[in-house]
């Protein structure tokens, strides 16, 4: 088939989970012998890096990147407020992509357009306006969710407001746009039942996220000497759990082993952000290769409270053999076995309590890093998931 991607943010380099999904998805077409070109937005947040990617790929993709600012605009803000609509959704609108998608299309014959994410919908009325090709939506999240998660989480009466408000006009655009796409790409059983209760009558499949044999990491399960998070801490889901569990969990766990460390790494740490001190607390930031700290000894810690769709972390750290705690948010859309393979915590104690057995019974850590890798093997395999898709796609549409 020949694809065209539409992307919010570079699926390279790969610098979060949502890039990654995107990476993935793109590679798993390429390896099925489908043509793919890619065209995304980028931004001051996520900018596009060529001299960082492979020039193979940006070759075989033909990839090209239009800047839009999404930075947030008090009076776009403001504006919306006025409107009714999703100031979410129209930070990601450009007159620059638009006048480019159109180039495209005319000269261009797509038989299938993939939308990565619901930020990139504003453009499906330029798709339909130059292009016959399936349309399809593969959502990364129930997008209103998180925000809704987020307002639930929230004190601050003002700030409970708005964000309550953001959610409510972000839920009434997902509902209003999902009937005009051709169909819907889930990445976790738990959103497919989300679009469904949302009344969603298209045709939707579940395609999670998966890993290429040639990126299967090596297995490392086995004893835990430490904790890490790892994670990109300008997403607010994240500083929200972070800061739950160095708050909650984190001095629990210090109180049972008083030498405990923790590790904190990720893109986009809070110029603000600061931790107690003689806790064992290790603030990294941005670290070089992530699979260096998923792969070492230490126990992966998911702590969201908010948040949908399907953590790749988690994916990725199961791969590698390394035993979990999280939330139950942390693993939603991994239909693995708690205490098996990950372990689930809904309490800070609950929390705590796994982590410490854990670092205590170095048995008990490789089993459940050596169980959730065997799992993950079995269920994660990208070229299987994409192949499936792609075979759906026909049998549905009859392509």
């Amino acid at each position: 088939m020949r694809i065209l991607q539409i992307c919010h943010k570079p699926p390279r380099p790969s610098l979060d989970g949502g890039c990654r999904a995107m990476d993935a998805m793109t590679r798993g077409l390429l390896n099925a012998g489908h043509s793919v070109k890619v065209l995304t937005a980028c931004t001051e947040k996520h900018p596009w890096l060529p001299e960082l990617i492979d020039a193979d790929w940006i070759d075989k993709t033909k990839a090209e990147a239009v800047f839009i600012d999404t930075r947030l605009n008090k009076v776009d803000a403001f504006s919306s407020l006025i409107t009714g609509d999703s100031y979410n959704i129209s930070r990601f609108h450009s007159s620059d992509i638009e006048h480019r998608l159109t180039q495209i299309l005319r000269t261009n014959v797509f038989d299938l357009i993939l939308f990565e994410s619901l930020f990139t919908s504003p453009y499906l009325k330029t798709v339909r306006r130059y292009s016959d090709g399936l349309a399809i939506l593969r959502a990364h999240n129930v997008e209103h969710r998180i925000w809704q998660h987020l307002a639930d989480e929230t004190h601050q009466f003002t700030r409970k407001k708005y964000l309550n408000w953001l959610a409510e006009k972000l839920e009434q655009y997902e509902v209003s746009v999902l009937s005009d796409f051709d169909g819907i790409v889930a990445i976790s059983a738990e959103d497919l039942e989300d679009f469904r209760e949302l009344g969603c009558e298209l045709p939707i499949q579940l395609v999670p996220f998966g890993l290429d044999d040639a990126e299967w990491p090596l297995d490392t399960s086995g004893p835990a000497n430490h904790v890490f998070h790892l994670g990109a801490m300008d997403w607010r889901p994240n500083q929200q759990g972070v800061r739950w569990f160095i708050n909650r969990v984190w001095p629990l766990v210090r109180q049972r082993i008083p030498h405990a460390t923790l590790r904190l790494a990720g893109r986009h740490f809070p110029s603000t952000w600061s931790v107690p001190e003689n806790m064992g607390i290790q603030v990294l930031g941005e670290i070089e290769n992530a699979w260096d700290m998923m792969t070492d000894s230490g126990v992966m810690i998911i702590p969201l409270l908010s948040g949908s769709g399907m953590r790749i972390k988690a994916i990725e750290a199961l791969a590698a053999g390394r035993a979990i705690v999280s939330t139950p948010i942390g693993v939603e859309g991994i239909p693995a076995e708690d205490g098996t393979h990950f372990m689930v915590a809904s309490t800070p104690e609950k929390f705590a309590s796994n982590l410490v057995s854990l670092l205590e019974n170095p048995e008990l850590a490789s089993e459940i890093g050596s169980n959730g890798r065997k799992w993950a093997k079995t269920h994660y395999e990208n070229d299987q998931l994409i192949a499936s898709m792609v075979s759906n796609f026909h049998e549905v549409y009859q392509l």
